[in-house]
């Protein structure tokens, strides 16, 4: 019965250490499921909702939505939870950002986040090629 506790806690151990290196190599990044986004440009910048549509789209994001946000501009880009996930809404942020997430429940919103791009949009990580496997799932 020793020898058999012993293999296991081996076999365990070799688990969770091929577990952890795994988490190091990727980065330790964060997993955020599929989400619904729509992208608004908040900041006057010429295409930038559809750059950043292309680049959510390469994360595995549902992009439904690219328009401009008209009346204000923003100095400072945030995500708008519009389904009441504000749990995956601060992951997406975190990830895609950080950025502010406002909780803005909308019954008959067509996507579950909207992403206002203001004039710091540039220091989003978002826009500097956020990659890895663990993004999206």
């Amino acid at each position: 019965m020793n020898a058999l506790r012993v293999v296991l806690l081996v076999a365990l151990a070799g688990s969770a250490l091929s577990m952890g290196l795994a988490v190091l190599r990727s980065g330790g990044a964060t997993t955020v499921p599929t989400l619904r986004v729509e992208v608004l440009n908040a900041c006057g910048e010429n295409g930038l909702a559809r750059r950043a549509a292309r680049q959510l789209q390469e994360l595995r994001q549902d992009v439904v939505g690219v328009d401009t946000w008209t009346g204000h501009e923003f100095a400072t880009s945030f995500l708008i939870d519009r389904r009441g996930k504000p749990a995956l809404s601060r992951r997406l942020a975190e990830r895609l950002g950080p950025c502010t997430v406002i909780l803005e429940r909308t019954e008959d919103a067509r996507a579950d986040v909207s992403l206002v791009l203001g004039r710091d949009w540039a220091s989003l990580d978002l826009f500097r090629k956020v990659s890895g496997p663990d993004f999206a799932r």
